[in-house]
């Protein structure tokens, strides 16, 4: 038997494959160990030195991810046994092979057949002729094939055609009815490019625009937060040296939109008490101007190591990390003017960023996790100073944990008051639907409605004694 180490040195040989080798190999770990395909894709992408190879292996990986079910429905058709009886390995060389037969246009479907076959070899070789034969028949039938029924079998159509879990398919026709639920599935499968934000302590946005630009990337300003910039078709940013500098750091419009709306002041004292990987942390210290106090609590310390990675090479200062677990604050010394409340959730609002989390999340963690975010909000409120200002945050759609949430906390803490977001929006809401909210201190953002990230928000204020 090989040693520990001797495969974990395999495994990391990965700088003589090739795009699609390269993204069968993160995909089989995805499947067989529920590893996160941002994080792979971080670490292996890092050994790519080509950009187009490293575009190619996050197309296939995601475009996999967001059609898995599509992809292996499509493919059964030709399959003699199930696709759960091939390795893991042969599974995923299927798959990325009919993405390029059905979605990627720019790839030949002669090419697209050939490059499956050698790769198959790489890491199965006995099934090259199986998925040869199949990747022709599937070419041959394109998207010719009978869907299940829309009106008799809603929830299976969808399920195929946008690969999302039944069960939360389930949920969303229950709340949204089907058309909506179709454009939010929808809206999760398109591909959103990368957000940063700029980090205003070192540059503005258009001194990082022209230099951003001087390296031949794109970048497109955000008509919704001051300090955010899209980067379109550019993967690898951690090597740029301006991210090394830490001229900028990647955090999409929503979350920016949270630690905006809690609104900290140069000076003030500020608690965050769920705050790895410190995205919004870093924020709050720069809309601070890097002048106060924060304090960063997180339960692992390991995750507050990234805090401080973070913030050290943003160059903040006014951070202090400090390990505690959230519900219970009796170790956070004295009273703050602004808290963070971005608690732990389903996820499931981040699905068209995070295409892997709709396979790994159940819908029995919905039912778990109020409990935890309501210990944590409530615990937190009490280190809120009289007059001062607490918003909870989550990155999910789901009611149970957003507006029972803060219905059982004001029912528990009559001495805080919404606060009105109509005029702290850094954008204009037009929406009737979306003011409703917004003026009892509340917004679910949806990424069909509002093309930003799913997430949830709520602002109150803790009455003067």
């Amino acid at each position: 038997m090989k040693s520990y180490d001797q495969n974990r040195k395999k495994e990391h040989q990965t700088s003589t494959l090739n795009a699609r080798q390269l993204a069968v190999r993160i995909l089989t770990r995805i499947e067989k160990e529920g590893a996160y395909a941002n994080l792979l894709l971080q670490a292996y992408l890092a050994e790519l030195d080509d950009r187009r190879e490293r575009n190619l292996t996050t197309a296939l990986v995601n475009g996999v991810l967001k059609n898995k079910v599509l992809l292996d429905y499509a493919l059964r058709k030709h399959l003699t046994k199930p696709m759960s009886a091939l390795p893991v390995e042969v599974r995923q060389v299927l798959r990325t092979g009919a993405l390029q037969i059905l979605y990627m246009d720019k790839i030949p479907v002669p090419v697209a057949i050939n490059e499956a076959v050698n790769t198959v070899k790489y890491f199965r070789k006995s099934y090259a002729a199986l998925v040869n034969k199949v990747l022709r028949q599937t070419a041959e039938t394109g998207w010719n094939f009978s869907w299940p029924d829309k009106k008799r079998e809603t929830q299976r159509y969808l399920a195929v055609k946008y690969s999302h879990p039944e069960w939360l398919i389930k949920r969303w026709l229950k709340r949204y009815g089907a058309q909506e639920t179709e454009e939010l599935l929808k809206a999760n499968n398109i591909p959103s490019d990368t957000c940063i934000r700029v980090n205003t302590l070192k540059i503005t946005p258009v001194e990082l625009i022209r230099k951003l630009e001087e390296k031949g990337i794109e970048t497109i300003k955000s008509s919704k937060l001051p300090d955010a910039l899209f980067i379109k078709d550019y993967g690898a940013l951690e090597d740029l040296d301006l991210f090394q500098e830490g001229y900028f750091t990647v955090q999409d419009e929503s979350s920016q939109l949270a630690a905006y709306l809690l609104a900290p002041q140069a000076g003030q004292r500020v608690l965050d008490v769920c705050s790895a990987p410190g995205g919004k942390t870093t924020y709050l210290a720069q809309l601070m101007r890097n002048c106060g106090e924060i304090i960063a609590t997180d339960i692992y310390p390991q995750k507050l190591e990234l805090v401080n990675q973070l913030a050290r090479r943003l160059g903040i200062t006014i951070i202090k990390i400090v390990q505690n677990d959230a519900r219970q604050s009796g170790q956070i010394q004295g009273q703050f003017d602004k808290v963070l409340v971005d608690a732990p959730c389903s996820g499931l609002g981040v699905l068209r960023r995070r295409a892997d989390l709709r396979w790994q999340k159940r819908e029995d963690e919905i039912q778990e996790l109020p409990q935890l975010q309501l210990a944590i909000l409530l615990s937190a409120a009490d280190k809120v100073a009289p007059g001062g200002d607490i918003l909870y945050s989550t990155c999910t759609t789901e009611p149970e944990e957003n507006f029972e949430i803060v219905k059982a906390f004001r029912k528990e803490r009559p001495d805080f008051s919404v606060v009105d977001l109509t005029e702290e929006l850094p954008f204009k809401v037009t929406a009737e639907s979306d003011l409703r909210q917004l003026r009892k201190g509340v917004w679910q953002i949806l990424p069909h409605l509002h093309d930003m990230d799913g997430f949830f928000i709520a602002k109150m204020k803790r009455k003067e004694e």
